[in-house]
Order: C-alpha cells, then structure tokens, then sequence
C-alpha cells in the first residue's frame, strides 16, 4: 500500500495508511537515539569532563542537525531517499555502540566526533521522515497529521527517562545503555521494505520539478509575502519552548517546586489533546486559534516566572493546551500554502527553524542567567518570544489580506 497522492482525488484520502504507520513507528525508535541523552551531562560529570564544556558537547548535536538540514534538502529533493534512510540509520546506531570504549582520557575528543557524526546521521534521517511525511499526510488533514505524527518525539521523552533509569542500574553505566539503545535499528531496517512504494513515489512526485524548485525554493519560501513570516513564527515559537526545557529545573529551585510537576503535566497534556482532538484540527480556523494560543502561552510562561510551588502544575496544564495546539497548526500552515512539488521542501525549512532554536535558546537563557538577572526573567524572555511569534501570524495575515485584495 502506498501513500494516496495529495493531488489525486480519486484515492482515499486516509490518513492512518500503512505507511503513515511504519513511519510513525520508525521514527519512535530513532527519536529515541536523541532521548536516551538524557543523562548524558551526568554520564560526563563521571568521565571527568569540566562543567564548562558539557553544555557545548550536548549542543553539537543539534548544531550539526541545523546545519546538514538544508543541504540534505537541496541534495536529495526529487531523489530517491532509500539508501539515505538505510544509511543514517545505520550510522546513527553505530555511533551509540562506541560510548562505552570511550575513557576519561580520549573523552572530549571522542564524545565531540561521535555527536558530529551521529547529528549529521540524524540531519539526513529526519529530512527523509519530514519529506515522507509530507507525502503520506492527504490534503485537509496536515493538522491531524502533524499532532499525531509529533507523538513520536514525545513518546520516547514519556518513557525512556523511566525505562532508562532501571536499565542503568542493571548494566551499571549510562554509556551501556546508550549502546543498547542502538539495538532499535534492526525493527527500524526491518520495516523499511514497507516505505519502498511511498520513497519512489515521493521521488516521482518531486522529480520533475526538482530542477526548477532548486533554484528558486529558497528566495519564494522566505519571501515575506509568502512563509518568511510564518517560519519566524516558528523559530520564535520554538524558542519559548526549549527556553522552558533547559531552564524550568532552575527556575523550580527558585519557585520551590519540583520539575515532574511541569514536564509530566504538560507532556500528558499534549498527548492527551493530540490524541483525542486531533480529528478536529483541520476543522479549526487557523489564524484565530494560533494567535489565541500565542497570547495564552505568553500570558502562561510570563505567571510561571511569578509562580509558586504546586500553582506550576496547573499553569503546566494551561501551557500543554496552547503547545500542543498552536504546532500541528503552524506545521499545517505551511503545508497549506505549499504546492505538492514544495511540500518537502518548505517543511524542511520550517524543520530548520526548529534545529535553530534548539541552538539559540541555551544561548539566550545561557545569557541572562550569567547577565545576573536569573531564572525568573528566563521565563519573561519565553513569554517575550512567544508573543513575538503571535506578531509574526498578524503580520502574515495582513499580507496574505492585501495578496487577495490586489489580486
């Protein structure tokens, strides 16, 4: 069974195919490749890494993932991503197996060269999954697939922080467990077979206009009358949301509450919401939604910066419902104003708005917390970038306003 073509009507327009499915379930596995680093800054305390550095050896991965995004999009646009798939899966899971040889004396070197190699792994398999899951998702349900689809990344957060901490205490290391990790390869490679239908299809699809795509998708896809505005949205937007990640233990010191308190709350909050909504996403208008979404989450992150002890649980809740709305919306979004031909392309955008933020947010909290001001004025700062990107949405509606009336 392959993908239904978005621009062919006379295929069902089904969203939970077969290969929606394998999709679904292959990047769980490999996101867990990212979830397992959780904790990696405690494993690097113990091999005698300096304080100093641990900070910029868990931002390499997600550094090299920004950076091999865009030209993984550029190389394998209207190609056939079979082997590009296989290969970063490979490598991604080859790289987990070297921890455990690693020793306080080659440690920096070699924790620095493994996390490059397995961010550019990561880069290319996520830029394959994105344009995959473009293609499987049928036109008038890019929210409902992006909220179902973004489970795969909460999941392994939701389960491997547990499962992890009793699997450590009976190999005896973190670098062990990392290494078993990489076991998920072989249900992942096992599975592939099942996609071969939907990556040739996907490649057909995008192959002839692939020529002409790439020499114009970057100057069309940031031009403001088009996404430019949308994907600032989505930076900022995202930055609120990895501000909170990095810094809530420290501002849970301040406020003398616990971090399960945020974490597991507004986690279940999401998939609670996105599994039980999601078949009404596509049913909502979409600017209203997101801009009410970006004012709650601004108001939300804003009171947590005042809050105090178990009042953070029911402030997390409020914080799950606005995130757990305002993506699938914003992925849609752009989605929506894409043709079949730059569906791949500009969701890899947006996918690098993401990487972005994943590297400036550590920067920007990183920055006020040593400027003195503390963990409370973090979170005035996520309500600042959250209310940026609700600015962003007026300013792209207004546009896309005065595009109609002129035309």
């Amino acid at each position: 069974m392959s993908c239904a073509r978005l621009e062919d009507p006379s295929e069902p327009a089904k969203l939970l195919s077969l290969p929606f499915l394998v999709l679904f379930f292959q990047a769980t596995c490999c996101n867990c490749y990212i979830a397992v680093f959780y904790c990696m800054e405690q494993w690097m305390a113990k091999i005698a890494i300096e304080a100093s550095l641990r900070g910029a050896l868990l931002a390499v991965l997600p550094c090299v993932v920004f950076l091999s995004r865009p030209v993984m999009t550029w190389l394998l646009y209207g190609r056939n991503a079979t082997w590009a798939l296989v290969s970063s899966i490979l490598c991604a899971s080859l790289t987990l197996l070297f921890y455990p040889l690693i020793t306080p004396q080659n440690a920096l070197w070699a924790i620095f060269c493994l996390r490059v190699v397995q961010g550019i792994s990561l880069g290319i398999y996520s830029c394959c999954t994105i344009s995959l899951l473009v293609a499987c998702i049928p036109r008038g349900q890019n929210a409902r697939g992006f909220a179902l689809f973004s489970l795969t990344l909460l999941l392994p957060y939701a389960i491997l922080p547990a499962v992890g901490e009793t699997l450590i205490s009976l190999l005896g290391d973190e670098a062990r467990l990392f290494a078993v990790t990489a076991s998920l390869a072989l249900p992942a490679l096992i599975t592939l077979p099942l996609l071969r239908q939907t990556l040739r299809r996907q490649a057909l699809d995008t192959k002839k206009a692939a020529k002409a795509a790439k020499n114009a998708f970057l100057w069309k896809s940031l031009h403001p009358m088009d996404l430019g505005f949308v994907y600032l949205a989505c930076l900022t937007f995202s930055i609120m949301t990895n501000e909170a990640i990095f810094f809530m233990k420290g501002l849970c010191q301040i406020i003398h509450a616990k971090p399960a308190y945020f974490f597991t709350t507004y986690t279940s909050t999401i998939m609670l919401i996105r599994l039980l909504g999601n078949v009404l996403f596509d049913k909502l208008p979409r600017y209203p939604v997101m801009l009410a979404c970006s004012l709650l989450l601004a108001a939300c992150t804003y009171t947590m910066a005042q809050a105090e002890g178990t009042t953070l649980i029911w402030l997390s809740m409020v914080y799950g419902a606005g995130l757990g709305l305002l993506y699938p919306l914003l992925a849609a979004l752009v989605c929506d104003r894409s043709s079949p031909a730059m569906r791949p392309v500009n969701s890899n955008i947006m996918m690098t708005a993401f990487d972005l933020s994943g590297f400036l947010a550590p920067l920007i909290g990183g920055f006020i917390v040593n400027a003195g001001l503390g963990y409370r004025a973090v979170f005035i700062s996520t309500s600042l970038s959250i209310a940026i990107c609700g600015l962003c949405l007026v300013i792209d509606l207004l546009l896309q306003r005065h595009a109609t009336y002129s035309a």
